[in-house]
């Protein structure tokens, strides 16, 4: 086994005091000892260095059991900010947003605009503006619907975004970190990490938006599945009657067919104990019937638990914050050993 040498243990302690003192947003050093198991001068010297790289302020005095009043030290949740630009389709048009988060997941700016024709500048003026404004942004996380393998966009939604070019302009301009995340993965790691729950490990979200292509989202044991080339979760391309392209969406039975069919494949194949629905079109009734169906297909060998949500708005967002929030909190200083 290879011990953590000085700079790895240090860089160890600092991330226990780090993530403890973001929880709680602030704290004494007594209490960090305390809480961490770390020695008062330990504390003392890595919180010394956090004030001086701006990751945490000192703080009022707070009175400590009668004797001299300690010290409370805040973690500054602005010490790294990601900017997070997500495309969305709404009522036919394609909406863009940018989020500009900090390390809490709170948002502190926030722009949207129509871009029918979306190209690899068309961000360009946005980041450009930010990052002026704020020297601290530390990663780039853009939510788009397609699919990206090692920098290149082999599909997508946007063409004039399809390619090489998209992902290596920003990095090279930025020189930050640059991630692309596809939109169903993103919302359903959302929606994953909003039921908060210990019992539910494996979720399948399916998105029906009206103009694109369907896209799933896939949890197995608590982590987003991608598959090879991150092509899992592209069913569009499975042969259903009616399909995705000749479905009328106000017809509530081939609605209810098409959902169905969909359905039973990813109930056969991968048994999840929640499906998560997104789409304009969804209603009580259509999730009601789609169970009685897939349950009867499957001669009652398995009944789907399914949620359904009109837009995919929150829960996207949410998980595009998580994985923007988890970029910030990299630390590329740690040697990882077994």
């Amino acid at each position: 086994m290879e011990k953590a040498n000085r700079n790895q243990m240090k860089e160890i302690n600092k991330n226990m005091i780090r993530k403890i003192l973001k929880e709680r947003r602030k704290a004494t050093k007594p209490e960090l000892a305390e809480i961490t198991q770390l020695s008062v001068v330990t504390v003392n010297a890595l919180i010394s260095e956090m004030i001086i790289s701006g990751e945490a302020i000192e703080g009022d005095d707070v009175p400590s059991n009668g004797g001299r009043p300690s010290k409370q030290y805040i973690y500054n949740g602005n010490y790294k900010l990601a900017a997070i630009i997500y495309g969305l389709e709404k009522e036919k048009r394609n909406f863009f947003s940018m989020l500009l988060i900090n390390l809490f997941g709170e948002c502190i700016e926030r722009r949207t605009s129509c871009i029918e024709y979306a190209t690899t500048e068309s961000f360009e003026s946005w980041i450009d503006e930010a990052v002026n404004q704020y020297q601290n942004i530390s990663a780039i996380l853009f939510g788009l619907p397609g699919v990206e393998e090692n920098g290149v966009i082999t599909s997508n939604d946007f063409p004039g975004l399809i390619g090489d070019k998209f992902i290596t302009f920003y990095k090279n301009k930025y020189k930050i970190p640059v991630l692309f995340e596809n939109d169903v993965n993103a919302t359903v790691w959302g929606y994953y990490q909003h039921i908060n729950s210990n019992d539910i490990k494996n979720v399948v979200g399916l998105y029906y938006p009206r103009s694109y292509g369907p896209g799933a989202g896939i949890v197995i044991q608590g982590n987003v599945y991608k598959g090879n080339s991150n092509f899992a979760g592209e069913f569009a391309f499975i042969s259903v009657k009616p399909s995705w392209d000749e479905v009328d969406f106000d017809n509530t039975d081939e609605v209810i067919l098409m959902l169905s069919q969909i359905l039973v494949i990813y109930s056969c194949v991968l048994a999840p104990e929640r499906f998560v629905l997104y789409g304009d079109f969804l209603t009580e009734q259509i999730i009601k019937n789609v169970i009685e169906k897939v349950t009867d297909v499957l001669q009652g060998k398995f009944t789907p638990f399914i949620e359904y949500k009109n837009s995919i708005d929150m829960d996207y967002e949410l998980g595009l914050i998580h994985i923007a929030i988890n970029q910030l909190e990299k630390s590329e200083d740690i040697k990882k050993w077994s």
